[in-house]
């Protein structure tokens, strides 16, 4: 958060407690202090070293698991731009972590949350493995990410407690009391800051957990039994606290970059910002200058004055020492001399470990943030002089370390035999991507929300889902039910609902505002409608949020409140919202928006004929009409701010998974080369008896018979080859390339079964995959994998 007036009385008033807590010894701070005093010799000052190893956003990645490569990983050496590699994995983690440590004279290791959540791993055992993984791999400290809340507080407390042996950090959130009955204890295993001593360089780590995700906390009271507290100010309060026992301040965060930035400029003291949230490498490693409150005017920050007591019913004091009463109430300037904090971010899903090497010194001429020695604050102790950041990829050349591999086998062996993920589901010619560089929809996320729409039992007017809910692409080749768990991590069932036309407006224009703040990428995905998104400028009166106070007015709006004259309620003035929103079909053919119905002023209303569908124009949508949703349960309990979904009173959850819609509607899909009656076969695929039958079947394609194939090598590949003929009553022609990826995934999972020898599909997989690839569903442009643009962003 910045450092407006939101719970500032919170914030101080448990900060005094918990600084005399936290001195006293007691669960509010960890420490391990004991060693040497100094790493400088008695009396004198010295330049020294420090290796911070990072690690973030693991989210359930325990295992290798395949990436199709995109341009930023294939930059950091994690492998070829477009091609199919074995990444990830916490074994081969542990491995460069001991590596690097062997290199290090004095290290650390970080991790900055979102260790839960994202594999099936965690569906199944709930964080054991997650949290054993980090103990194994030797985590001093990690701050506890907000999908660690996935499966409640007390899981988090139960977690932890068994089998953490680190210190888990979070400053920013006050938690309930755990002598209530029903507190889930997060207090006893959570603390605000812990202080590491390695070989007399004593380094304090203040964890911040992440607010922008979590919003369930903004709720009072709520289940979780936390209280958010404003970053920036709990941020400086610990700082303050640590920097007279200190030599170097580490925030370890989980705010995403553009918090971690702000928390930054509005504080003063940090020397190194290790963060996660946003999933990215930050390489070579920001530098933002701390004390720039106004980054036009550095050498302040803003802080609560300690002598005035915060009266809500009386205005704040506007006077010379608290100038800003609007944005900044009770507070004043506060002097500070400005200098570099480095922020590193280590990516996401376990595909790399950062090493962030600094270069330490605590004399005066080196210290200076100017390059003036009366310029250096002796509080601050050691300053950084220089740094050096390395971010290794976790590919499949990196070897494992046996203990973490014995530690996750039982877990491994139990998914073999209970969840049996290596079940197809189909084959993905060319995959299927969840972003689209438009902004708009996307491939996967159109074919999601075709799932949700067309279930069967759902079949609503529309469907719409968070973009962010779909957390991987579907990748190139057999598509099988551990991919589903990649896509969909979240155990999140398809919710009904009824809206008004004026509500489906509202519901629209806050997904405008949203995308909005996120660069004009839409978050969501929709079947069923049509709609453009103006990220730039709205001029439709009355299109934003209602409110009653300036307060009311957030994300997305310009922060105050029109209201008439004898209004109870107003509108906060926006700059983004739907301008036109279609749902179903007139009964009217056309070619171009031209030859649909007019706006008021005569003029076509854009996207109105649907060109790549039914050619007919499309239905804008009524105020007083009923619409039914078919949308996510979180969403639909106001998840990601979707408070107009939150309200509604008609809500139905059909308790079917979406995780399970999507499996269904791939599986309802007809195999690659499918042509209908025409073929004259069951499968309604082109006989044949030999390879050449299949010439003109519309794909790259190869005949399947019955132990007809076998594999061969060539150029350096092992693929499938058609030996002799067969009769063309059991002789299909399926994908070249289906018959090939479904063999080498076959005998992989032979090579990786603990019973190989009796492994049937490893000896005969050629001929094995060629049948199946007979039934196997498509995931192509026939099932909905392209985007229509049916998400048209503007002003991006």
């Amino acid at each position: 958060m910045g450092s407006g007036s939101w719970c500032r009385g919170v914030v101080s008033a448990w900060f005094a407690a918990a600084t005399l807590f936290a001195v006293g010894g007691g669960a509010g701070c960890s420490s391990s202090v004991e060693g040497p005093s100094s790493p400088c010799p008695p009396g004198q000052t010295c330049q020294t070293r420090l290796t911070l190893l990072h690690t973030s956003d693991i989210h359930s990645r325990l295992l290798p698991y395949d990436l199709l490569v995109t341009q930023v990983d294939a930059d950091l050496g994690l492998g070829t731009l477009g091609q199919l590699s074995n990444v990830g994995g916490v074994a081969r983690m542990s491995y460069v972590l001991a590596r690097e440590r062997a290199r290090s004279e004095r290290v650390v290791h970080f991790d900055s949350g979102d260790s839960f959540q994202g594999a099936p791993i965690f569906n199944f055992y709930a964080g054991e493995p997650e949290v054993r993984a980090l103990s194994a791999m030797g985590v001093d400290a990690a701050v506890i990410g907000n999908h660690e809340f996935d499966r409640g507080a007390l899981n988090v407390t139960q977690q932890f407690q068994r089998w953490g042996s680190f210190s888990s950090l979070v400053a920013n959130y006050k938690f309930d009391n755990p002598q209530n009955p029903d507190s889930p204890k997060l207090s006893t295993i959570a603390k605000p800051f812990t202080v590491i001593n390695r070989e007399g360089l004593k380094i304090a780590v203040i964890g911040m957990g992440n607010l922008s995700s979590l919003t369930s906390i903004f709720d009072q009271p709520n289940r979780l039994g936390i209280t958010p507290l404003n970053t920036v100010e709990t941020a400086q309060g610990y700082i303050d606290l640590v920097r007279p026992y200190a030599d170097v301040v580490v925030m370890l965060t989980h705010l995403g970059l553009e918090t971690d930035q702000r928390m930054v400029r509005e504080t003063t003291g940090i020397d190194v910002v290790l963060g996660g949230h946003n999933h990215v490498v930050i390489n070579p490693p920001q530098q933002v200058r701390d004390c720039s409150a106004d980054p036009a005017h550095p050498g302040f920050i803003w802080t609560l004055d300690p002598d005035l007591d915060l009266d809500p019913d009386a205005p704040p004091p506007h006077d010379e020492k608290h100038p800003d009463p609007v944005d900044h109430p009770y507070m004043m300037k506060r002097l500070c001399k400005p200098r570099n904090v480095v922020i590193a971010h280590s990516g996401a899903f376990a595909k790399y470990v950062g090493r962030l090497d600094v270069v330490l010194s605590n004399d005066p001429a080196e210290a200076s943030p100017n390059g003036d020695p009366s310029a250096y604050e002796a509080i601050n102790k050691f300053e950084i002089v220089s740094h050096k950041y390395t971010a290794f990829p976790i590919d499949a050349q990196v070897p494992e370390d046996p203990v973490v591999v014995d530690m996750l086998q039982p877990y491994r062996r139990t998914l073999d035999r209970v969840a049996d993920l290596d079940l197809l589901v189909g084959y993905a010619p060319q995959g299927s991507k969840r972003t689209a560089p438009g902004g708009g929809d996307s491939p996967l996320g159109n074919l999601v929300a075709a799932a949700m729409w067309l279930r069967l039992g759902i079949q609503t007017d529309f469907s719409l889902t968070n973009t962010g809910g779909i957390r991987a692409d579907l990748n190139p080749g057999p598509v099988t039910i551990e991919q589903m768990y990649n896509i969909f991590p979240f155990d999140n069932s398809i919710t009904k609902m009824q809206l008004t036309g004026v509500e489906v407006q509202d519901l629209f224009d806050y997904v405008a505002r949203r995308s909005a703040s996120r660069g004009c990428t839409s978050q969501v995905q929709i079947a069923g409608a049509r709609v453009r998104l103006d990220c730039a400028e709205c001029a439709r009166p009355g299109a934003g949020p209602s409110c009653v106070n300036d307060s009311d007015c957030r994300e997305g709006t310009k922060g105050f409140c029109q209201r008439a004259a004898g209004q109870e309620a107003g509108f906060c003035p926006v700059t983004s919202c739907a301008d036109e929103v279609y749902i179903g079909h007139t009964s009217i053919t056309c070619q171009a928006d031209a030859e649909c119905p007019p706006d008021a002023n005569g003029k076509p209303h854009p996207g109105s004929c649907d060109t790549r569908g039914t050619k007919r124009c499309l239905a804008l949508i009524a105020p007083t009409n009923l619409y039914e949703l078919a949308t996510s349960n979180y969403l639909a309990a106001g998840g990601s701010g979707f408070r107009v979904l939150q309200r509604n009173t008609t809500q139905f959850d059909t308790k079917i998974q979406q995780r399970d819609a999507l499996i269904d509607y791939l599986r309802q899909q007809k195999p690659c080369g499918y042509i209908g009656e025409e073929a004259g076969t069951p499968e309604g695929l082109k006989a044949c008896g030999r390879d050449s039958d299949c010439a003109g079947a519309g794909i790259d394609a190869v005949c399947a018979c019955p132990g007809q194939a076998q594999a061969e090598e060539a150029s350096g590949a092992a693929v499938c080859v058609t030996n002799g003929s067969c009769d063309p009553s059991v002789g299909r022609c399926v994908d070249r390339g289906c018959r090939d990826s479904v063999a080498v995934f076959h005998n992989r999972v032979c090579a990786a079964s603990p019973d190989r020898p009796n492994c049937e599909i490893d000896r005969d997989a050629c001929s094995i995959a060629g049948e199946e690839c007979k039934i196997l569903s498509c995931v192509d442009a026939r099932a909905g994998n392209f985007s229509d643009d049916r998400q048209e962003m503007i002003g991006r």
